[in-house]
């Protein structure tokens, strides 16, 4: 079977268990919809690895992203979301943002202007730094940063520097970069990733993040 096929069932396989991971979870347990909305920010952030693993043409990978914008739209703005306890219209603008996301990282890497390794640290940075910050930063995070955007706290502003840096420096490992470059690149994604999240508020930084992160490293490979 065609890669790419296999990569559209793989996709809509994918969506389909995390919407249900999400689902029995918020019906079994007293989890809050914050969290329940990073664990699908999280698992949805994975679907990339079916991206770079499967898909050979513009067309089919864009399938997936697209899809996500649609059905995250209707999610939101039909409140779907209050049959798995996530009733914050506003909180869940992000779920249609990051597809967005997405959908620009894989067209900037099948059009050439960002390499493969840049796209998949802006995603995973944003998957992975952003939920974790936002889980951990929720749950231990005791002193809130003093800036607008709101709700964000030291703690959880520190977790996504240190998750955006692991992930640069460790995918930088992967492709064998020189350990001097991959630590600075490393330093500098966490640093910026750490400071526009906490900034940025509306869930826009679902924007903002991934695509500033990938254009720091596809400055610098």
């Amino acid at each position: 079977m065609n890669s790419n096929i296999v990569g559209i069932i793989a996709s809509f396989s994918f969506l389909g268990f995390v919407i249900a991971f999400a689902f029995v979870l918020g019906k079994k347990t007293s989890i809050s919809s914050e969290t329940m909305r990073k664990i699908i920010h999280i698992g949805v952030s994975n679907w990339w690895f079916i991206e770079i693993s499967l898909f050979t043409t513009l067309s089919f990978a864009l399938v997936g992203p697209i899809f996500f914008i649609i059905s995250n739209t209707f999610f939101t703005f039909l409140d779907w979301g209050k049959y798995i306890g996530m009733n914050d219209r506003k909180r869940n603008y992000g779920l249609i943002y990051f597809p967005v996301s997405l959908l620009l990282l894989v067209i900037l890497q099948y059009q050439g202007i960002l390499p493969t390794i840049a796209c998949t640290i802006g995603v995973l940075v944003m998957g992975y730094g952003d939920g974790l910050a936002a889980l951990i930063g929720h749950k231990w995070g005791k002193r809130k940063l003093n800036i607008p955007s709101g709700g964000k706290t030291w703690l959880g502003t520190l977790v996504m520097f240190l998750v955006s840096f692991l992930i640069t420096f460790v995918m930088f490992m992967i492709a064998s970069i020189p350990l001097g470059s991959a630590l600075g690149v490393a330093l500098l994604v966490g640093f910026v990733s750490a400071v526009v999240e906490a900034i940025t508020p509306l869930g826009l930084d679902n924007l903002t993040v991934p695509l500033l992160a990938a254009f720091l490293v596809g400055a610098f490979v």
